[in-house]
């Protein structure tokens, strides 16, 4: 009886010690879900933006030259509305970026171009009305304190928690543009009103690289991931670069020397998306085999590495050229995505809608159901040998 109940025990230590292990660091992959199709077909909109309201309805908004236009979906991105346009005041937009706030409301960030041909940074709210009608506040302008030029916030913001907001936002170190840019991030604690906080990221005087755009995600544990896109040289060429990533524990207030990460030799604004079960997926611009394309890459370490990158099929087919896309996160726990790409040919836009299926959740709910199952009879066994264990003693057997 002894050698049984040391038999069922070591059942029992090893179940535990399989099953945690594989529930912990079981990897997965992402994959490129059944649902496609086009948004928007026409001349030059680019740039988008994407998320997801509080009733899991998606709406995007892009620039199209000399407006903002905003589009949603109510079935998950299998169709789209026709096209609303923001009102901007009357200055051109740049790219765009939506953000969900905490008490409901929507921020819009860009930059729009001044009389002078001067780009500034701005915001504007939207508040969600019934039947998810939307209205925008002005823009309102955003002065950055710790920048030596003007800035570009082309990113999401992210809430932290502690309850301030992080906005990602690149800057030119002098008038003329010659030297390199830096990645920095603007801080707020007042629900995104004011921005007087400004931190260096990336340092470009300092570690001698141009960085530029950026996008960052908040892990349940406070780690604050960011990931850059560093460029070789914007003066002849914009395209060519890699990702680069720098992560905060201090809730934004430092960071670590960023670290190349990713290399495709062409590199677009970094988009961001972080899974329940942890992954964190980066979607952009790429080459692969000398051609620009859209992919996705999938990193399980905090994004200190990441997977072989995968074409989102949207643009790979040459004459044309990825110019940005956005993902969020919806209730299904798959990730919405929509990309916009150029037709070299006749500089048409195509906008287009994709979803990424995040193939762990499923597997980690089986895997743990099953090894809970098996603990389960592992420790009746137990309960079993102890019992026949007792009775033998007081039988004195």
């Amino acid at each position: 009886m002894a050698k049984i109940w040391f038999f069922v025990a070591t059942l029992f230590v090893m179940s535990l010690a399989v099953c945690g292990c594989l529930s912990e660091y079981f990897i997965c992959n992402v994959s490129l879900g059944s649902t496609q199709g086009a948004i928007f077909r026409g001349k030059y909109c680019r740039q988008p933006g994407l998320v997801t309201l509080p009733d899991g309805n998606l709406l995007t908004a892009f620039n199209c030259d000399t407006s903002i236009m905003t589009q949603m979906s109510k079935d998950s991105g299998s169709t789209w509305s026709s096209g609303i346009q923001v009102d901007t005041g009357g200055m051109y937009p740049s790219e765009v970026s939506l953000s969900l706030l905490h008490n409901g409301k929507l921020f819009l960030s860009t930059n729009l171009r001044q009389a002078s041909g001067e780009f500034i940074v701005v915001y504007m709210i939207g508040t969600i009305g019934t039947g998810d009608v939307i209205t925008w506040d002005a823009p309102v302008p955003v002065s950055t304190p710790g920048s030596i030029y003007s800035c570009w916030a082309v990113s999401p913001v992210v809430y932290l928690g502690n309850g301030s907001l992080l906005w990602p936002v690149w800057c030119y170190n002098d008038p003329a543009g010659i030297l390199p840019s830096s990645s920095t991030v603007l801080l707020s604690t007042d629900g995104g009103v004011t921005w007087p906080k400004q931190i260096t990221v990336g340092n470009a005087i300092t570690d001698g690289r141009q960085y530029d755009e950026s996008a960052a995600v908040v892990y349940p544990n406070g780690d604050i991931v960011m990931i850059i896109r560093q460029t070789n040289n914007p003066l002849v060429n914009d395209q060519f670069g890699s990702y680069w990533r720098s992560k905060s524990n201090d809730g934004g207030n430092t960071w670590s020397d960023p670290v190349e990460v990713v290399n495709y030799e062409y590199v677009g604004r970094p988009s961001l998306g972080l899974l329940p079960s942890g992954g964190l997926v980066l979607l952009g611009r790429v080459d692969f085999a000398g051609m620009n394309t859209t992919a996705f890459g999938t990193s399980w370490d905090e994004g200190l590495t990441f997977s072989h990158f995968t074409a989102l099929g949207v643009d790979d087919v040459p004459g044309t050229m990825d110019v940005n896309e956005a993902m969020s996160l919806l209730p299904n726990g798959t990730l919405a995505v929509v990309t916009a790409h150029i037709n070299d040919s006749d500089n048409t836009t195509e906008v287009d809608y994709r979803n990424l299926v995040d193939n762990c959740t499923t597997a980690l709910i089986s895997l743990n159901e099953k090894c809970n199952v098996f603990q389960g009879r592992i420790t009746n066994l137990l309960t079993e040998a102890d019992s026949h264990m007792r009775i033998r003693n007081s039988l004195g057997l």
